[in-house]
């Protein structure tokens, strides 16, 4: 079934575009709060809302390899979501980013069995999705009636629709890569001694295995950290080459990887007639 179009609106509370802020689709009553780590007491400090009862989501923002190219998320619930957020802030290392979901008045706040219901129903669906890596228990799922229920569900569409506008699609499956080679969408990289193929989707950069990268890097290579993790997991092997498809988030990741520099991937990556991948793609 077709979707309806909607507007998302993002507050930045701070003037700083880099620091936590506010989405909403404005005909409806829950909001996401994007935190990063670093603006978290900032943002507790600011924010009202995160007294309320809410359910929330732990992300790591890091190119992923270890567990099978999935980066790490958690979710959680809490009825004061500040305190739950100083606690992980202290306990746990693995993440760089929170979002948060609350609604957006006192007056219409969810209850403990609503945050517990759409803890177990989110944490459900990621794991169909099996995009991210979940290092958590299964949540207790809590009893609704049927009508709220409903309104629960019309809430998780908004968090999911929320989440993948912030770049964390974390419910959408993914691509069959099957599918995206018979379109034989491919794009090339041969700078530098590198050869590469890859395929572009909504997914991110696949790198496809028996790409070649170049043999030594420049001063200005920042990602060695990557490429070793990328060599100890044994998916670049000893020569250089892609031992099995690996997809990058980003383009510009993928092309630095290959080439071994800085590099716009958007640019670099080019179709076999010559057009650039930001020539064939539309960016929003």
């Amino acid at each position: 079934m077709k979707k309806r179009p909607f507007t998302i609106q993002t507050y930045f509370p701070s003037g700083n575009t880099r620091g936590y802020r506010i989405s909403q689709i404005p005909t409806r009553t829950v909001q996401a709060i994007y935190i990063p780590r670093f603006d978290l007491d900032v943002a507790i400090e600011n924010r009202p809302e995160l007294n309320y009862n809410g359910i929330y989501f732990l992300f790591e923002e890091e190119e992923p390899v270890i567990d099978h190219n999935r980066a790490a998320a958690y979710i959680g619930e809490s009825e004061t979501i500040y305190n739950r957020l100083k606690r992980h802030h202290k306990e746990r290392g693995d993440w760089s980013v929170a979002v948060v979901f609350t609604t957006t008045g006192e007056e219409n706040q969810l209850t403990k069995a609503d945050i517990k219901y759409l803890e177990n129903y989110c944490y459900q669906r990621a794991l169909e999705a099996d995009r991210y890596s979940l290092n958590q228990n299964t949540p207790t799922q809590s009893f609704v009636h049927e009508a709220r229920e409903a309104d629960l569900m019309d809430m998780y569409s908004s968090i999911a629709d929320l989440l993948s506008f912030l770049g964390f699609p974390i419910f959408m499956p993914k691509m069959n890569e099957k599918e995206m080679r018979d379109q034989d969408n491919y794009y090339y990289i041969t700078s530098r001694g590198s050869d590469a193929k890859a395929i572009y989707s909504q997914d991110g950069m696949t790198v496809i295995k028996g790409s070649r990268i170049a043999s030594s890097s420049t001063k200005s290579f920042s990602n060695g950290r990557l490429l070793n993790e990328l060599k100890e997991t044994k998916i670049i092997d000893d020569e250089g080459i892609f031992v099995k498809d690996y997809t990058f988030t980003k383009p510009s990741t993928a092309a630095s990887i290959v080439a071994l520099q800085p590099a716009n991937g958007w640019i670099m990556w080019k179709r076999k007639d010559g057009k650039t991948l930001d020539e064939c793609v539309t960016r929003y």
